[in-house]
Formats: C-alpha cells, sequence, structure tokens
C-alpha cells in the first residue's frame, strides 16, 4: 500500500515539475527551485540535514545549496521523487517523518500565488485514511510548532478530538481555540498564513514556528 508521504511526494514532484524552477511558494521568498533544492539535500546529503541544525555548518548548507540550485531543475525534481535511497536511514523513516514534510511543502507550492497577489485555493479533499495520516502529523508536530506559545493553543478539525498543546503556567491563561480542516491546522501550526481556519482568542500568543 503506498503511504501518504509516498503519495504527497509523487504529487509534490509533479506540481513543481509543472510550475517549473521560477514559481513563487510559501517558504519565506524562495521560489520553487530553491524549494527543490532543499527537498533533495535534505535526503540526498546528510552533511546538508545536519547543517539545519548546526550553526557552524550553515555556510557548508550555503554552498551545497548554491551547487544544487546550479543543476538542471528537473532533474533535482526527480531525483528527489525517486525517494531515499535503500542505505538512507530516511528510507524506513519515511511515512513517519515526511508525511507532514509533504503536505506542508505541496501546499506552499500550490498556494504560492497567493503571495504574490493571487487568489487562495481551496483545501484539497483526501480520503478518510490520508485524514487520519494528517491527524497523527497534527497530534505530532503540533507540540514542536506551537511550543513557544504564551497560551494554550487548541486545534480543533472536524469529528476529531481537539489537538491541545500547552506548558506549565502558560496553562492557566485563556486558551487559543483554531478551527479547521486538519491539513488547513497542520498548516497554520506550521507558520503558514495562506490558509482556511477560524482563530478565537488571542492570536499573537500563539507562537509558530515555521517548518
Amino acid at each position: 500500500m503506498t503511504t501518504f508521504a509516498a503519495a504527497e511526494r509523487a504529487r509534490l514532484a509533479d506540481l513543481l515539475l509543472e510550475k517549473g524552477p521560477h514559481a513563487p511558494t510559501l517558504c519565506g521568498g524562495w521560489s520553487t527551485r530553491d524549494l527543490a533544492a532543499h527537498l533533495w539535500l535534505r535526503e540526498r546529503r546528510p552533511d546538508a540535514f545536519a547543517a539545519l541544525f548546526i550553526p557552524p555548518l550553515y555556510r557548508h548548507l550555503d554552498r551545497l545549496t548554491a551547487e544544487t540550485t546550479r543543476r538542471d531543475y528537473a532533474e533535482v525534481v526527480r531525483e528527489w521523487a525517486a525517494g531515499p535511497s535503500a542505505l538512507n536511514p530516511m528510507r524506513a523513516a519515511d511515512r513517519h517523518v515526511n508525511a507532514a514534510e509533504h503536505f506542508i511543502h505541496l501546499e506552499d507550492v500550490r498556494r504560492g500565488e497567493s503571495s504574490a497577489g493571487g487568489s487562495l485555493p481551496a483545501p484539497r479533499s483526501f480520503s478518510p485514511d490520508e485524514e487520519d495520516a494528517l491527524y497523527r502529523s497534527l497530534r505530532r508536530m503540533a507540540p514542536l510548532f506551537l511550543r513557544k506559545s504564551a497560551a494554550p493553543v487548541v486545534l480543533q478539525g472536524p469529528g476529531r478530538a481537539p489537538v491541545t498543546v500547552t506548558r506549565g503556567a502558560v496553562a492557566l491563561r485563556a486558551p487559543v481555540t483554531v478551527t479547521g480542516e486538519v491539513g488547513e491546522l497542520l498548516l497554520w501550526a506550521s507558520g503558514r498564513d495562506a490558509v482556511h481556519v477560524e482563530i478565537d482568542g488571542d492570536a499573537s500568543a500563539a507562537v509558530r514556528t515555521a517548518l
């Protein structure tokens, strides 16, 4: 059975090829070329992946990124679309590690035009199994994305138990409740604003960390 992470990888690869290397994304000024380079480096160069978290290696990451963005765009996308190699630890963890990554970045591309004044697309429709995968990702990633919030954050999707992120004395404050489809909640929690959600409470108390 194809996992949600694998299905989203294929969809994202197709969309990247369709849009070409110069399309806007929701990733802080990145073009589709920049995003493709990030995806490729994250899986194909462990040293680049480590550099995402180790400040002294940032210059090394910049060099690798520059090299990758100079390569043929379609080739980079197709190599990434093939997935991690058999010897790459990411292969075994793909369904857990990449479900959120691929979904979020697909929507970064799909909604990229909205950052340049275009209209915001409606949320995609998913099968029940895919919705379950998104909900698992939301439960797993929300505490990471919202860990710096100054109030409890309650994420409420239709027909789902709410996902509540809180800690310590923060629990005493009035909560911020965000309502929407599960995928929209995941996008919002990861720092995206081009989403279809409703927020009740002091939105400034919900501090989001972008993916």
